[in-house]
Order: C-alpha cells, then sequence, then structure tokens
C-alpha cells in the first residue's frame, strides 16, 4: 500500500479514536504543542524547498523526490489539523531557502539535498517523540506513520547524494 494511503488511512481511523484523558500539566501540553508546531514548520520547510525543486532541479530523480515530498508534507499538515505552508519556517530554514532560489543545476540540487537530509533528521526526532505521547490522536497517527516514510526518505536522499557526486 502506497503510504499516502496508509497515512489517509491512519488518519481516518485515528479520528474515530475515543481521546482519553490524562494528567498532563500545562507546562507538557505546552511543550506538545510546541512539538507539533515544530513538526509543521519543519514540513513546510520540505514543503517549500521542494516546491523549488521540483521546478528548478535538472536532475529528474530530484524532482520526483520533490513531489513525493510535497505530496507527504501536505498530508501530514491536514493530519495536524493545519493547512499545508501555514505554519512558516525557522529563521534558518528561510535562509537556506533564500540562498536555494539563486541557484540552479547541481550546486542547487546539492543544497536542496543537504537541507533536505538535516530537515529529515529533525523530523524523525520530533514525529518519534509526538509518535510516542502526543495528545491528538489524529496527529499521533499521523506522526507513527510518518517515522518509516522518513527513515526511508532518508536513504532515498543518501542515494540521491552520492549519485549527485
Amino acid at each position: 500500500m502506497d503510504r499516502r494511503k496508509l497515512l489517509a488511512a491512519a488518519t481516518g481511523l485515528a479520528s474515530f479514536a475515543i481521546p482519553i484523558a490524562s494528567a498532563t500539566t500545562t507546562a507538557q501540553a505546552q511543550a506538545m504543542d510546541q512539538l507539533k508546531r515544530s513538526a509543521l514548520m519543519g514540513g513546510d520547510f520540505a514543503l517549500m524547498t521542494s516546491e523549488l525543486a521540483r521546478r528548478n532541479s535538472q536532475n529528474p530523480l530530484v524532482r520526483n523526490f520533490a513531489m513525493l515530498e510535497m505530496d507527504e508534507q501536505e498530508a501530514i499538515a491536514r493530519a495536524f489539523g493545519a493547512a499545508p505552508g501555514s505554519a512558516g519556517m525557522r529563521r534558518d530554514h528561510a535562509a537556506i531557502l533564500e540562498r536555494l532560489q539563486a541557484m540552479r543545476g547541481p550546486e542547487f540540487d546539492a543544497m536542496y539535498i543537504q537541507g533536505q537530509v538535516q530537515g529529515h533528521r529533525e523530523l524523525l526526532r520530533i514525529h518519534r517523540s509526538y509518535a510516542s505521547r502526543g495528545p491528538d490522536p489524529v496527529a499521533r497517527a499521523a506522526s507513527i506513520v510518518a517515522v518509516p516514510a522518513i527513515q526511508t526518505h532518508l536513504g532515498i536522499l543518501t542515494s540521491l547524494r552520492t549519485a549527485s557526486s
């Protein structure tokens, strides 16, 4: 089964889950809200840079990865209850996007891939944490599905980096 369909199915199933009352403190709830926001911001970075890669990369393998990434980040954002691209980006991510906008060719591909590797490592950490203790059952289900997808993406990115070298 395709990961996007699996993500959609997990999201649909989790929406029927009965929320379980927990004794979370306000600080824990705020930390989880920040974790959710971090996941969305990291996803927006992946989405925006992938949109740029879809348009600017000369490498069909990079463009194909970018389209896959865009589809998955849009699905995750929706599962987290947000519009794709609405969370914004951190300053360091915005700086990378700005530098990418000025690049073309192999230099662009190398920087895009490096940014995706770094971003996917961050997203892996965030989604693992949210999958284990996130309070929103739909977002938690999306994180559970996202973890192996992110691991797969890191493998693909490693292959792309090797092929581009």
